[in-house]
């Protein structure tokens, strides 16, 4: 029997790259797709503009199945609903943080569906999870609150055994894995594959600027903080004067009289701190798991070394006497 994961995506390896704004795209996508996993642009709030763009330049780089990423958010699901369409990706990445809508999902799965369009769910919780199945998606990415950029309270160990034992769709596990390690951890948990965000940020092909990816490659244990959480939206990234800025600005004051400040400042950060590299004035996303990337190398690599290194973890645990 094949991986469910590769049997639906139609790929060779069980590797999601994660759809990180400001970071995924074309070539970073088109370097794991080609490596045998599956690339997924991160255009969630993209310009129609961007999102055709980038699809473009991505199937100029390959020819290998990648993904689209939208915010479950009825003004983007209906504006980007058309180009999808036509345009026709392997996978549309359903992207949420806390409760999935059923009838926005029949709105969006059902076209996509009909067009031969695989939809891909990311949920942080159980009850998303169930939703998603229900609603007809082929594949639920499990991310735990380890992970980068926006994260729920559950942790990855918790949630993703939750979901495993919940659904009958291939489940992938995501938040914290960065080596073979955590992906050998992800399958004895009942996952069919992964999914990697920050190992990714620091390969070769990320367009994302030096800075950023040097932030990364330094940052050490415990560092990262979580922003807006006072307004439901928590958001995981490496401490700096930007997050001490809106971390005092949450501490300090109600939350109705600077929920539009909040998000008025964090509006651009992505592209000032990944894109520009202002790595203080801006915000460099990355997950608990930031201290084992310690090197960039090209996304191929990272991809084959963390299967042979799960290899070598489920061979060992084969001889572990109980």
């Amino acid at each position: 029997m094949g991986n469910r994961v590769c049997e639906v995506l139609g790929i060779e390896k069980p590797v999601i790259q994660g759809p990180m704004a400001w970071c995924a795209f074309a070539p970073l996508v088109a370097a794991v797709s080609n490596a045998g996993g599956f690339g997924v642009l991160g255009v969630a709030s993209a310009p129609n503009e961007l999102v055709r763009e980038q699809i473009h330049k991505t199937r100029e780089l390959t020819d290998k199945p990648f993904g689209v990423n939208v915010f479950m958010i009825p003004p983007l699901v209906e504006a980007v609903l058309p180009v999808l369409i036509e345009e026709r990706p392997a996978a549309v990445y359903a992207d949420i943080l806390f409760d999935l809508d059923p009838e926005l999902c029949k709105v969006f799965f059902t076209p996509l569906k009909a067009a031969g369009i695989k939809v891909i769910v990311k949920a942080s919780t159980l009850k998303d999870a169930m939703v998603a199945e229900e609603a007809g998606a082929d594949l639920v990415i499990a991310k735990g609150w380890e992970g980068g950029g926006h994260v729920t309270p559950e942790a990855t160990m918790a949630l993703l055994p939750q979901v495993t034992q919940a659904l009958s769709i291939p489940v992938v596990g995501s938040g914290g894995i960065a080596d073979g390690r955590g992906m050998a951890a992800a399958i004895a948990l009942g996952a069919d594959g992964i999914e990697m965000g920050t190992r990714f940020l620091c390969s070769e092909e990320c367009p994302i600027h030096q800075n950023a990816k040097d932030a990364i490659l330094a940052q050490q244990d415990n560092q990262s903080v979580i922003i807006l959480s006072s307004i439901m939206e928590p958001c995981r990234q490496i401490p700096n004067a930007f997050s001490d800025e809106l971390l005092a600005l949450e501490a300090n004051n109600p939350v109705k009289d600077v929920e539009g400040i909040l998000r008025e400042k964090f509006g651009p950060c992505l592209k000032n701190g990944m894109h520009d590299g202002d790595t203080e004035g801006g915000s460099v996303m990355s997950g608990m798991i930031a201290p084992l990337v310690t090197e960039i190398k090209p996304a191929a690599e990272i991809i084959d070394t963390v299967i042979a290194e799960c290899k070598e973890v489920i061979a060992r645990s084969n001889s572990f006497e109980f």
